[in-house]
């Protein structure tokens, strides 16, 4: 079995979650059970809101070991100081996951962490220019769709 982690925060884009969710419960379901754990994860326990007004329930970070970490995107990526918690933790488990992902604006929170440098990433299309801007080290591939 897969474990895998999707990190929320203030602010996130309720799609940007629950999208993921569901096709990893799917696939898990397809894979006979055998598949995938998914644990939703915000930097402490309990009910954040999303950019919606819709909250979900998260554990607290933790050490894992996760097979693949997934970083929500939304508005709430623009609180960096507010994620420093967040960026420290997937900094420390960079080097334990065997993949660390994003969905749309959530490449600024891997990018802010160091884990974009020297990789082709993509985000949301109408951040492009200001990740290319503050992210100069990551290469961005603005119109990847």
């Amino acid at each position: 079995m897969r474990r895998l982690g999707l990190v929320i925060f203030p602010g996130f884009q309720i799609l940007d979650a629950t999208g993921p969710l569901a096709a990893f419960e799917i696939a898990h379901l397809y894979a006979r059970r055998r598949g995938y754990e998914v644990r939703l994860l915000a930097d402490a326990a309990g009910p954040v809101r999303s950019s919606c007004g819709v909250s979900l329930v998260a554990d607290a970070l933790n050490d894992g070991p996760y097979d693949t970490l997934m970083v929500s995107g939304g508005d709430g990526t623009r609180a960096r100081e507010a994620l420093s918690g967040v960026v420290s933790w997937l900094q420390r488990q960079a080097a334990q996951a065997r993949r660390i992902t994003s969905v749309c604006s959530g490449a600024f929170i891997l990018a802010e962490a160091g884990l974009l440098d020297g990789r082709r990433c993509t985000t949301h299309w109408g951040r492009s220019d200001q990740f290319a801007r503050q992210y100069p080290q990551a290469r961005l591939e603005p119109d990847r769709i």
